[in-house]
C-alpha cells in the first residue's frame, strides 16, 4: 500500500504517491470506467488545491442538478483515485481552512476512509501535515484506527520518523505498542535507525522487549540498523532483553558488521556464546569480520561450539576460504578428530574437500564420491596432506576399512606427523592382528629413534597396498585388501 509503511519497515525517501493524485485528477481516463462528471472532478481539484470559494460554488452547482454531498462523495469511489474524497485531498495538500469547511460546514465525518481504509489522518501524518492532523484529532478522529493491512497512524509515524505527528497521536491516546505484521511502532523506529522516534516512543512507555516474528525484537533491529544510540537507549534505563535461544541481538550486530555495536553489547552484559544454532562467533567467521572475531574471542567466545551440523567457526572460516579468519580462531580451537592434518594448512585441506562439489570426485558405483581413490591419485602425485585429508574423509563413511589407517600413517610419515603415523599404525595393527608383530614392534622403534624411512619400511613391509597408479617414494604392488 503505497500510504502505510513499506513491508521492510523502511520509510520512502518522499511520501509514496504525493503527487499521483493531482496528476490523476488532471488525466481522468474514460478507459477506466469512471461514471464522474466534469463538476465532480473540479470539485476533487477544488479540494486538492485547498480553494473554498470554488469548492462552495461547485457545490452549490451540484445541488441545483438534484445532487446531494452525501452522492457525490460516493460516487467518488472508483480506481482512478483510489476512493479519495475531498477530505483525504485537503488533508494530504495540507488544507487547513478546507479541512475546516468540510468537517464544519460540510459534516464530513473525519474518519471517512478510501479504498484502502486510508483515513484523511493518516495521509495527514504520512505527508507531515502537522496542523491538519492536530485539526482532525481536535474535532475527534480516531488515533488508533487501521487500514485494511492493519496499521496504525502511529506505524507510519515510527516508520516515517515524523516525531511531530508521533507526538500529536500519542498526546491523543494512541496505544503505543500496536502491532502490524508483528512490529511494533518502536520495533520500526529501531529498524530504520530512527533515535529520536525511538526516544520518544520509550518516554511514552513503549515496550522494549517486544518480540516480532523469530524473536526480534527492538534492540535487535537497532543493533541491526547500526544505531547506537538507539541501542543505548534501549538497554540502559529500559533494561532491554541482550539474549534470546537464537535471534539475539549481539549476533545481529555481527551480522551488520557493527564492531561498535558489538561492543557496546558486551559491555553490557550479553552472552557471547548464546545463539544456537550459530553463534555470533561463527557469524562472523562466515562474513569474514576479523574484528568482531577478536572482539568475541577476547570477551571469551568459545570457538569450539559446533552448528547443528556439528561445524566449529574454524572450519565455517576455511570453508569460506578466509584465510586470515582460519588463523586467528586456528590456536583457540581443539584439534578436531576429522581434520587428518592439525595445522591451519591441514584445516584448509579438509575445507577444499568439504566443499568441494561431486563431480570434482571419482565416483563409486552408487554415484556417491570414492574419496580413497581420490586420496590413492593424490598420494601417486605425492600430495600427501590432501591424500592424507581425503583417507580421513573415506573414513566416516566406511570406518572399518584398516587399509586406510595404513594408508594415512604412510602420508603422516611424509608429511612429518610421526605421532600420528605411530597412532595409525597402531589402530591398523589392531584392525590387523596378522600383521607381523615384528614389523609393527621395528617400526614403533625406528619412529622413536626419528629413522622416520627405515621406519615407513618396517611398518609397511607385510602390507600390499594398490594407489591405483605407478609406485611412488615406496614400491608396493599386490591386491587392495
Amino acid at each position: 500500500m503505497d500510504s502505510s509503511p513499506s513491508s521492510s519497515g523502511r520509510p520512502p525517501s518522499h511520501p509514496q504517491g504525493a503527487r499521483a493524485p493531482l496528476l490523476m485528477l488532471r488525466n481522468p481516463s474514460p478507459r477506466a470506467n469512471i461514471s464522474m462528471d466534469d463538476d465532480t472532478v473540479k470539485l476533487l481539484k477544488a479540494a486538492y488545491n485547498g480553494d473554498v470559494p470554488q469548492f462552495k460554488k461547485l457545490a452549490k452547482r451540484l445541488e441545483k442538478a438534484g445532487k446531494s454531498m452525501a452522492e457525490v462523495v460516493v460516487g467518488m469511489e472508483a480506481p482512478l483515485h483510489r476512493g479519495y474524497g475531498p477530505l483525504h485531498y485537503a488533508a494530504l495538500r495540507g488544507k487547513v481552512e478546507m479541512c475546516k469547511f468540510l468537517i464544519k460546514d460540510l459534516k464530513f465525518s473525519v474518519d471517512t476512509t478510501e479504498a484502502l481504509g486510508m483515513t484523511p489522518l493518516m495521509l495527514a501524518i504520512q505527508y507531515r501535515r502537522s496542523a491538519v492532523g492536530r485539526l482532525l484529532l481536535g474535532h475527534g478522529a480516531d488515533p488508533n484506527k487501521t487500514c485494511s493491512n492493519g496499521s496504525t497512524p502511529l506505524h507510519m509515524a515510527a516508520s516515517l520518523d515524523t516525531c511531530e505527528g508521533a507526538k500529536l497521536l500519542l498526546s491523543k491516546g494512541a496505544y503505543v505498542d500496536p502491532m502490524w505484521e508483528q512490529k511494533t511502532p518502536l520495533f520500526l523506529a529501531c529498524q530504520c535507525g530512527n533515535d529520536r522516534m525511538m526516544e520518544l516512543l520509550l518516554r511514552h512507555r513503549a515496550d522494549p522487549n517486544a518480540a516480532v516474528l523469530l524473536a526480534h525484537t527492538p534492540l535487535k533491529a537497532a543493533t541491526s540498523a547500526h544505531s547506537l544510540k538507539g541501542a543505548e537507549l534501549l538497554i540502559k534505563p529500559n533494561s532491554a532483553v541482550l539474549s534470546a535461544q537464537t535471534h539475539t541481538p549481539l549476533k545481529a550486530a555481527t551480522y551488520a558488521h557493527s564492531l561498535k555495536g558489538v561492543e557496546l553489547l558486551i559491555k553490557a552484559g550479553a552472552d557471547v556464546n548464546a545463539g544456537h544454532p550459530s553463534t555470533a562467533l561463527m557469524l562472523a567467521a562466515f562474513a569474514g569480520y576479523t574484528d568482531c572475531i577478536k572482539c568475541l574471542l577476547k570477551a571469551g567466545a568459545d570457538a569450539n561450539i559446533p552448528d547443528n551440523k556439528g561445524t566449529v567457526a574454524v572450519e565455517i572460516a576455511a570453508i569460506q576460504g578466509l584465510q586470515e579468519c582460519v588463523e586467528i580462531l586456528f590456536p583457540v580451537t581443539a584439534p578436531l578428530a576429522r581434520v587428518a592434518d592439525w595445522s591451519i594448512d591441514g584445516i584448509t585441506q579438509h575445507a577444499k574437500i568439504t566443499r568441494s562439489n561431486p563431480q570434482d570426485h571419482l565416483l563409486q558405483e552408487d554415484g556417491k564420491p570414492d574419496f580413497e581413490a581420490d586420496g590413492d591419485a593424490a598420494f601417486s602425485e605425492r600430495d600427501y596432506a590432501r591424500a592424507l585429508t581425503l583417507y580421513t574423509k573415506a573414513l566416516e563413511t566406511d570406518p572399518d576399512n584398516s587399509t586406510l589407517y595404513a594408508k594415512m600413517s604412510l602420508c603422516s610419515l611424509h608429511t612429518g606427523d610421526k605421532g600420528k603415523a605411530l597412532d595409525d599404525a597402531g589402530t591398523y595393527k589392531g584392525m590387523q592382528p596378522n600383521l607381523s608383530k615384528s614389523c609393527y614392534a621395528q617400526g614403533a622403534a625406528l619412529i622413536l629413534m626419528k629413522e622416520y624411512d627405515r621406519a615407513c619400511e618396517a611398518l609397511m613391509s607385510g602390507l600390499h597396498l594398490d594407489f591405483g597408479s605407478k609406485p611412488t617414494d615406496i614400491a608396493y604392488s599386490g591386491d587392495h585388501q
